[in-house]
């Protein structure tokens, strides 16, 4: 992935996470676009361990940003100026509980900012079992390029 795929802000608020011991994993089309998908987003979805997490308005803070836990029918949220792209999720179709998606999750440095990402074929579960038109359009390109990634590698 390029140098500067993150904005200043963003890069300022996933590092005060990993800082904290915020345990976060990047998932959806953003995971697969780390994972060397031919794929475009207009987001970056979040998946966080826990939302309750008091350390998350800290985080936060360091970051210049702040914290919204949550509300209603208002899910939790990072704001601010920079941190519009960044989307917290609450659920994971498709996909095991966190703790077993983490341990299995991949290594990745971002813009000098290590982040843990969903693996690609785990995007494609969660994609098929999400089952949205936008979801569904996007699985050949995902499907085709895990053949391809498995074609390399035998």
């Amino acid at each position: 992935m390029p140098d500067f795929a993150l904005t200043e802000p963003e890069r300022r608020l996933l590092a005060a996470l990993n800082a904290r011991g915020i345990r976060f994993l990047v998932i959806g089309l953003g995971a697969a676009l780390i994972e060397g998908a031919p794929v475009a987003t207009l987001d970056v979805d979040l998946w966080l361990e826990r939302v309750d997490d008091p350390r998350l308005p800290e985080a936060a803070r360091d970051a210049g940003a702040f914290w919204v836990s949550g509300f209603g029918v208002q899910p939790p949220a990072f704001g601010g100026d920079g941190f519009e792209r960044l989307y917290v999720l609450l659920t994971a179709h498709g996909l095991s509980a966190f703790d077993v998606e983490y341990a299995s999750a991949v290594a990745h440095t971002i813009d000098g900012i290590s982040v843990r990402v969903l693996p690609l074929h785990r995007v494609v579960e969660s994609k098929r079992a999400t089952n949205r038109p936008k979801d569904r359009a996007a699985l050949p390109i995902l499907e085709a390029t895990l053949l391809a990634r498995n074609d390399r590698d035998q």
